[in-house]
């Protein structure tokens, strides 16, 4: 199980980067090239969706955990980066029904469907 969360922390890491890359060149219109602390939370989910793997749970507790922890994990990273560093990793204060700029549903959704597919589809086959 060991080896799984740290292989899974590593795809994380990398599909993570791939994501930031991609999303954050084109809204630059120019290649931008993600912070560290960016994509360790990508790590950390994909670390903690073999965690939840190993756990017997019903399915619809999973999903919620799948729903709760990335939104959690992307609000404690912006939120303490911005307190200490006083520097913003991203700004949603123009997305409908964020909170503080640091977390929005669109992105919650989005990355709730990745985490589901992920869990479903390729987890068991790593």
């Amino acid at each position: 199980m060991f080896l799984k969360i740290i292989l899974n922390f590593l795809v994380g890491l990398l599909v993570g980067f791939i994501f930031e890359f991609i999303y954050r060149s084109l809204q630059a219109k120019k290649l931008i090239r993600p912070r560290l602390i960016n994509i360790q939370m990508y790590g950390f989910m994909g670390a903690f969706l073999v965690f939840i793997y190993f756990l017997d749970l019903s399915p619809v507790f999973k999903l919620i955990l799948i729903f709760i922890v990335p939104i959690s994990i992307e609000f404690i990273t912006g939120y303490l980066y911005f307190k200490i560093k006083k520097v913003r990793l991203w700004d949603y204060s123009k997305e409908k029904f964020n909170f503080l700029g640091i977390i929005c549903l669109r992105f919650s959704l989005i990355w709730f469907i990745v985490s589901v597919v992920y869990y479903y589809l390729f987890l068991s086959k790593i």
